[in-house]
């Protein structure tokens, strides 16, 4: 069954409605703050100190590479091979949930804010490697059978943990950073797979009501064509050829309600033939 014919519950759609808006909406303040206090804080002194800086760890590196184009790609065109038998939507959502949430990283936010963790490094807020593994592991959630679903998202969120360490340790970002763009990729996808679900949702009673007025109307449609026998069956008559063929042909075999009907009526009471103006011969 298509995405598009099938309507998903009302609770969990609006769950996951507000899940995005919340997570887009806390990386939009932080952004807001940051703009204004762009220097590191609390958080990111203690994520610089829990992870020593190697920026040229090839450890470190390796998993950084999860949140690259070429994986970002491959993983879209599985969760969209997974999820367009089942669910259309969902797989519109795993295609233009990631990129969305790339580009408003990469041209929208960073610009925006600003923030810099070296004086002549790129911009750093949001981390754009955090915000595409965030997305893709979304989108392969999203995609996975549901029984598999806890599991995925258990795995995934060790893996987005996995990438914001890498790339905090190479001092790429700062761990507000690399936060954000966990919320902006998560947020993304969510959102839209909520958004791209809707329609099919507010359609569900229009369609519930259009299919019980068509049964109405071919209900009526079957009380006109009511066969003959149910007429006979309801006012006692024989119905059907066997029945009218074992019924016997003499006046008594009828009904009582149709031999009061062919009876004459009984006469009234008259004048006695005994009475003043009576002659005897």
């Amino acid at each position: 069954m298509s995405s598009v014919s099938r309507a998903r519950s009302a609770p969990w759609l609006g769950l996951e409605l507000a899940l995005g808006l919340a997570l887009l909406g806390a990386a939009a303040v932080a952004g807001f703050a940051f703009v204004h206090r762009p220097w590191p804080n609390r958080l990111d002194v203690a994520g610089f100190a829990a992870f020593p800086a190697a920026p040229t760890s090839r450890r470190w590196h390796d998993i950084a590479d999860i949140g690259t184009l070429p994986v970002l790609v491959a993983g879209i065109a599985l969760s969209i091979v997974l999820s367009i038998w089942r669910d259309r939507a969902r797989a519109l959502a795993c295609l233009v949930g990631p990129i969305a949430a790339v580009l408003v990283t990469e041209r929208i936010a960073k610009p925006l804010v600003g923030r810099h963790v070296t004086p002549f490094g790129g911009f750093s807020y949001p981390s754009g490697t955090v915000t595409a593994t965030a997305a893709l592991i979304t989108v392969a959630t999203l995609a996975s059978p549901r029984v598999l679903r806890p599991l995925v998202g258990v795995a995934g969120l060790g893996v987005i943990a996995a990438v914001s360490a890498a790339v905090i340790a190479m001092r790429w970002h700062f761990p507000t950073d690399a936060l954000g763009g966990a919320c902006i990729g998560v947020g993304s996808v969510l959102f839209l797979d909520a958004l791209f679900h809707l329609p099919a949702r507010l359609e569900q009673p229009k369609r519930s009501a259009a299919g019980g007025h068509a049964r109405h109307a071919s209900r009526r449609r079957s009380a006109r064509r009511q066969p003959t026998g149910a007429f006979s069956r309801s006012h006692g008559l024989p119905h059907g050829p066997r029945e009218q063929a074992a019924t016997p042909r003499r006046a008594g075999a009828f009904p009582a309600q149709f031999r009061a009907l062919a009876s004459p009526p009984a006469p009234s009471n008259v004048a006695s033939s005994t009475g003043p103006c009576s002659a005897s011969y």
